[in-house]
């Protein structure tokens, strides 16, 4: 694998980052802009989102229809998204390809047009996709976790921003957010597949002309610290949606081996101990699982559940019971082993796929500016030990450090009636 990996960093600063995969036909590719919504201003949110979307829609030289069919038509894909602190524009295609697809990417970030009859109908494309996520509960409730955790932070705001905030953003104010974000020092050209590292080195010299960094040096991305919390937000859905969390470390922290260990057991999937309890033998809810997100200075663990209004207190308490049982008895030898094998199968068969590999690399230069190969994550991996799981599940659960949104047909005091104690 190391003998796979390049790194380059150009003289303005663009970082270049590559993994050759010669058994197979395809490149995946991606331009990754070390910014998102956790850097708006409180009166910008979702510019970020809005930006992305702009760029789709037409350049000096290509309109959206253009845009849209170029790498189509030749079999491959183009696309991109916005999270809460990068934005990727990225592209598949074949390794004859890559050639068109380095000049559509380069095309779309550095000569958007933003039109402003094309930006008026975008933002209605936005408030669109905003009334949308209203009628997507599960995606809501985590949302709404999000900003319960992270309350006064951006990192606690949506991504997409609100109706309020998309209405009020103007043309001016997009083009000044990407001036001063999308540029070289904040970019890395991550890429994975049948491709030489020189000769991508040469051609994003070439075409990803960003502009320099502002005299003024970025400021750091500062938390407001994890206030827990416990809220219900009403709607009228057939079903309470519950995302329960906790903050937790960043991504550079090496507990987060652990933490995928203990998310595997928890909720990883259908063998997991909150899928067999609450789904297999109660049949309470039909979707529970566990998740991660993990920030630069942050991260959160969560645990989300759907299940019949008059039973929302009990899956929490359910789940609350399953972490203090794995608190107090840990677990067995064969249970570890096996979560640490489903956790590394999955990491393996990722491989497979060059876009996956494409983010992998991306992630770690932004997270940690260094590359880790795959022995080295599967050896972190195996050395995760059951009194790291109970020590790490008995500091990050605490009562005092859960925060729940209940969101559906429920009672603004429901979750008063849930048993918070430790016993």
């Amino acid at each position: 694998m190391a003998e796979l990996y390049n790194k380059t960093v150009l003289k303005n600063g663009v970082r270049v980052v590559t993994e050759r995969v010669g058994q197979v036909r395809s490149v995946s590719i991606g331009a990754w802009i070390d910014v998102g919504s956790r850097d708006e201003a409180a009166d910008e949110g979702g510019v970020s989102h809005f930006i992305e979307h702009m760029l789709f829609k037409g350049t000096k030289s290509r309109t959206a229809r253009q845009i849209a069919s170029s790498l189509e038509s030749v079999g491959g894909s183009l696309n991109a998204f916005t999270g809460r602190e990068h934005t990727c524009y990225f592209a598949r295609v074949l390794d004859e390809h890559l050639d068109k697809a380095i000049d559509i990417l380069s095309d779309i970030l550095k000569n958007p047009l933003f039109n402003r009859s094309h930006l008026e109908k975008e933002r209605e494309v936005i408030l669109s996709e905003i009334k949308e996520l209203e009628d997507s509960p599960a995606d809501l409730a985590h949302d709404h976790l999000m900003s319960t955790v992270w309350k006064a932070s951006p990192l606690g705001r949506p991504i997409i921003g609100t109706a309020e905030s998309v209405l009020k953003l103007s043309r001016a104010r997009l083009l000044d957010f990407m001036k001063r974000n999308y540029t070289s020092s904040r970019v890395v050209i991550a890429a994975s597949g049948n491709l030489r590292h020189e000769d991508l080195v040469s051609r994003t010299r070439r075409k990803f002309k960003f502009n320099p960094d502002p005299p003024a040096a970025k400021e750091e991305r500062l938390n407001t610290p994890a206030e827990p919390k416990r809220m219900v937000v009403k709607r009228k859905t057939a079903q309470a949606h519950i995302s329960l969390g906790v903050p937790t470390f960043p991504y550079s922290d090496r507990r987060r081996y652990a933490l995928l260990v203990l998310s595997n057991i928890l909720g990883g999937g259908m063998s997991s101990r909150l899928f067999q309890s609450i789904r297999e033998k109660l049949g309470l809810a039909y979707s529970v699982y566990s998740f991660i997100d993990f920030f630069q200075d942050a991260g959160i663990f969560g645990i989300y559940m759907g299940t019949h209004k008059s039973n929302a207190v009990r899956v929490v308490e359910l789940v609350l019971k399953e972490i203090r049982r794995f608190e107090k008895n840990g677990l067995s030898s064969t249970e570890l082993s096996e979560a640490k094998h489903q956790l590394k199968g999955s990491l393996v068969l990722a491989l497979e796929n060059t876009s996956q590999r494409m983010n992998r690399l991306a992630r770690s230069e932004l997270f940690l500016r260094d590359y880790l190969e795959l022995d080295e994550i599967i050896d972190s991996i195996n050395r995760v030990r059951t009194k790291d799981l109970v020590g790490l599940a008995a500091e990050l659960f605490r009562p005092e450090r859960l925060s729940v949104v209940a969101l559906g047909p429920l009672a603004k005091n429901a979750l008063n009636q849930v048993d918070w104690a430790r016993p």
